[in-house]
């Protein structure tokens, strides 16, 4: 017991020290595309502050950490909606299946919605004033799908991964260059099409309910446009979560208080700490809460849930705010069925 304690006290002690050592690295940015891919997708793990590595559940955790899919029992299916910045929406479904002691399947798809723009093209002056004109509306097209696979090894260990294939369609636009003496326009349409891969454990420690995650979300080789390469949002994450309640009234199932943290490593922004609490009522409601640390948009946020039993299908409808830095704030919404 006492070995255990220990370890639990150097895992915490570990990342609650990333801030202070790792923080004053300088900042990245510009360096990753297809960035819609580290939205987070859950209105539950999103009202947590999105200290999501350990602290998944379920179906999230083809967006999360696949390994823990392979807790999953027959069948099941949700629904994800995010209303992003600036009037911009992301959409994911996802479906899995249990294949009983041969692991997990579960196929998602992810859609950025931007709605549309408005196409200009840079002219002289002599011909209007202003130094261009308008081309007409045009649209960008963004949206993945992946397939997971999730097995657990023991009772403490399990892992999984996800394949993911990336579309990116930004439209047709027009380079400007020089052939000869003769400056003329070269149209060229600027897509992509690339390949990602997701992989992550969770382990549970045998000290009550804490566990311990880890997850390489989004990686993948170089791609291109033009001259600049660039990858995936790429994040190692790790994480803990655990249910304090037990400490104190280990027998008591109509009342929890999950703690959870994450330490987050990117190829795009500086290290990053979440924390998140989730407090459940009676196994079927809950209320939530979480902090992001040195993040650029979103700070804190807060979030509700309930679990029904309808026509003995168990559904769960989650809601969750984030605070915005800069922009209109953000709203996700949640809806999972299992039967």
């Amino acid at each position: 017991m006492k070995l255990k304690i220990f370890i639990l006290i150097l895992l915490v002690a570990a990342l609650f020290q990333v801030p202070t050592s790792l923080l004053a690295f300088k900042k990245k940015v510009a360096q990753s595309g297809m960035t819609y891919l580290s939205i987070s997708t859950s209105a539950r793990l999103s009202a947590m502050g999105d200290a999501s590595t350990a602290a998944v559940e379920g179906l999230d955790g083809a967006y999360y950490n696949p390994a823990v899919l392979a807790d999953l029992k027959g069948f099941a299916g949700a629904l994800n909606q995010v209303n992003w910045l600036v009037d911009t929406r992301l959409y994911s479904l996802v479906g899995a299946g249990s294949l009983g002691r041969w692991g997990t399947l579960a196929l998602d798809l992810v859609y950025m919605d931007y709605g549309k723009f408005v196409g200009t093209k840079p002219v002289d002056t002599g011909v209007d004033p202003h130094g261009f004109i308008f081309t007409g509306d045009f649209s960008v097209q963004d949206f993945s799908g992946g397939l997971s696979y999730a097995y657990r090894m023991s009772d403490r260990f399990a892992f999984g991964f996800k394949t993911k294939f990336v579309h990116e369609d930004l439209g047709e636009a027009a380079i400007r260059t020089i052939i000869q003496t003769d400056t003329v326009d070269v149209k060229k349409n600027w897509a992509l099409d690339h390949w990602g891969l997701d992989f992550g454990t969770i382990y549970n420690t045998g000290f009550k309910s804490l566990t311990f995650a880890m997850s390489l979300r989004n990686f993948s080789t170089d791609m291109k446009y033009w001259y600049e390469e660039f990858q995936l949002p790429m994040v190692l994450r790790m994480g803990l979560c655990m249910n304090v309640a037990e400490l104190f009234s280990p027998a008591d199932k109509n009342f929890k208080v999950n703690l959870s943290v994450d330490a987050l490593h990117a190829n795009d922004f500086l290290e990053r700490i979440h924390y998140g609490t989730e407090i459940i009522f009676l196994e079927q409601y809950a209320l939530r809460g979480g902090y992001q640390l040195n993040h650029d948009v979103e700070t804190f946020a807060f979030g509700l849930g309930v679990k029904l039993d309808l026509a003995g299908v168990t559904t769960q409808i989650d809601y969750a705010y984030t605070n915005a830095t800069y922009f209109k704030d953000i709203s996700r919404f949640s809806i999972q069925f299992s039967f």
